[in-house]
């Protein structure tokens, strides 16, 4: 049920109540949302891979149902790491008081809409480019509106 929560919240960032909602989600649950996440994300290829496989290809279907997941969630958390060192960049420029911890879970948050603006670009407009383009467009807004809306540091 809590999971549930998670992502209604999530879907609803940056909104001052969601943000902290998700603050005081612990890591068990931020990882548990971030690995099921994955799996949705990855679910039309695994149907895709069952419908159009054939018998032979049974150490493949093995290979794509589950070491798929695991390393799609490693590019994840990989990138989102990397990203949050560029958001902990933004927030020293503007001035806020942000800590990597507190930008790397909402960095975790803030993904399902950037995704399914992503995946709506796609099917209105099948550019290649198009869906990169909307996700980080979506994304970097999320995040600047959470970074603009945290107080200016005090100058000593």
């Amino acid at each position: 049920m809590k999971l549930i929560h998670i992502y209604y919240n999530a879907l609803k960032l940056p909104n001052k109540k969601a943000r902290k909602f998700l603050n005081k989600t612990n890591l068990t649950y931020t990882l548990l949302y971030l690995f099921s996440l994955v799996i949705i994300i990855n679910l039309p290829g695994f149907v895709d891979v069952l419908v159009n496989g054939s018998e032979g290809d049974g150490l493949f279907l093995i290979q794509f149902l589950v070491l798929g997941p695991f390393f799609a969630a490693f590019a994840v958390l990989a990138g989102i790491s990397l990203i949050t060192v560029l958001l902990v960049g933004a927030a020293s420029v503007l001035q806020r008081k942000l800590k990597y911890q507190y930008l790397w879970k909402m960095a975790v948050f803030s993904l399902p809409l950037p995704i399914l603006a992503g995946y709506t670009a796609d099917l209105i407009f099948p550019v290649e480019w198009l869906p990169a383009a909307a996700f980080l467009v979506i994304f970097l807004m999320i995040h600047l509106k959470l970074i603009v809306d945290f107080p200016k540091r005090k100058l000593n």
